[in-house]
């Protein structure tokens, strides 16, 4: 595939991702979006300063201090100090923050299994495949001389 094939198909994963994600934890009712997409990067990253969370996160560093503040209140990350900088914090997940992670997830594959449900056999096997893929392709690097 030439470049800007590879491009579209990039473009058309993130797009498709992103509704299916957004349709999938539309009726989600344990975690408010932000919360559950700040306890996945937990889950994905490990324990992170607050800095990193709201870069990761396209979010200002003040925004995310407060939603922390309100995870922390609920028992679903905590804090420890930075033994690398007495002034920063490292925040990561709780058993409670992973168990409430792990419902919300499992409520947003409820909410597609009803739709899997009507695929045929051959798409759901293309599917799967295509899973393992995008799994795949999560554990790359990016090319250096790649255009972005």
């Amino acid at each position: 595939m030439i470049a800007t094939e590879l491009t579209r198909l990039g473009e058309d994963v993130v797009v498709a991702s992103s509704r299916l994600t957004r349709m999938a934890t539309r009726d989600v009712n344990t975690l408010p979006h932000a919360a559950m997409r700040v306890l996945g990067r937990l889950d994905e990253l490990g324990q992170a300063r607050i800095s990193e969370l709201a870069k990761a996160d396209r979010t200002s560093q003040p925004t995310m201090s407060t939603l922390v503040q309100r995870l922390e209140e609920q028992g679903w990350v905590r804090r420890a100090a930075d033994p690398g900088d007495s002034r920063a914090s490292l925040i990561s997940l709780t058993d409670a923050g992973l168990a409430e992670l792990n419902s919300a997830r499992r409520q947003a594959g409820v909410a597609l299994a009803s739709r899997l449900h009507q695929l045929s056999a051959t798409d759901l096997t293309t599917l799967e495949a295509a899973v393992a893929v995008i799994h795949k392709l999560l554990t790359l690097e990016p090319l250096e001389d790649t255009p972005r």
